[in-house]
């Protein structure tokens, strides 16, 4: 029958904890939670994603830290320090990876990225610097992205080192055959209104190699301090 919801996870979304229990020694309360040695990403939002059990007693999630265990940063924090000899084991529950309100991931690496894929462990989007996001293929990065949302009209460009940054769009740009950069072409019929200026976001010149057809009912508007030419 029909299905409304989260995707079925599989049982390898459960992750298992790695065992912390040779640090127990009735003093210590705060742990590294890891799963293979490394802090899972994306870590676990609530305590409630985990099942945590020492000394054979599944331990109360509570944000508190008052009883049971809660989380802090990429450590698990229980309220008592578990004695030595006791036994540990511990699960993050399928669907502690799904985005939730709020949520936050480590900043990620080229190598490592906050937000990946189950296949592709090194291609996602990390953060690479205060206020900078960016895009990493097979461990490489190809793309950061600008901290600005640009002007009306701009388009987004790379520098060749996969910086990105907003610049003025220079219309269709040079064509040609090859590797030529020769023609400068445009169309020859106006079907839509237009006010010059529009994309570029402030009084500006236009320019059009005729001969160019305005349709009938249409308008070019040419405001006070532009000039539109046709070459």
């Amino acid at each position: 029958m029909p299905y409304i919801g989260n995707d079925i996870r599989a049982n390898e979304d459960y992750k298992t904890i790695d065992d912390i229990s040779s640090g127990f020694n009735g003093s210590v309360t705060t742990f590294a939670l890891q799963v293979g040695g490394v802090s899972p990403t994306p870590f676990p939002k609530f305590e409630t994603q985990c099942i945590i059990s020492v000394g054979g007693v599944v331990q109360e999630p509570d944000p508190t830290g008052s009883k049971g265990f809660k989380l802090s940063g990429t450590n698990i924090v229980f309220s008592s320090a578990p004695a030595s000899g006791e036994v540990f084991f511990g699960v993050i529950l399928a669907g502690a990876d799904y985005l939730n309100a709020g949520g936050t991931f480590p900043d990620g690496t080229t190598s490592v990225p906050s937000i990946t894929f189950s296949s592709d462990l090194d291609t996602g989007i990390f953060k690479s610097g205060s206020g900078l996001v960016s895009v990493t293929s097979n461990g490489t990065k190809v793309a950061t992205f600008p901290t600005n949302a640009g002007s009306n009209g701009q388009v987004l460009a790379g520098n060749g080192a996969g910086v990105l940054s907003y610049v003025d769009q220079s219309g269709g740009g040079a064509v040609g055959g090859g590797s030529d950069k020769l023609f400068i072409e445009n169309g020859t019929t106006m079907t839509t209104n237009y006010t010059i200026g529009t994309e570029f976001g402030s009084t500006c010149n236009a320019g059009s190699f005729g001969p160019i057809t305005i349709n009938a009912g249409v308008t070019l508007t040419i405001p006070s301090g532009s000039v539109y030419t046709v070459v």
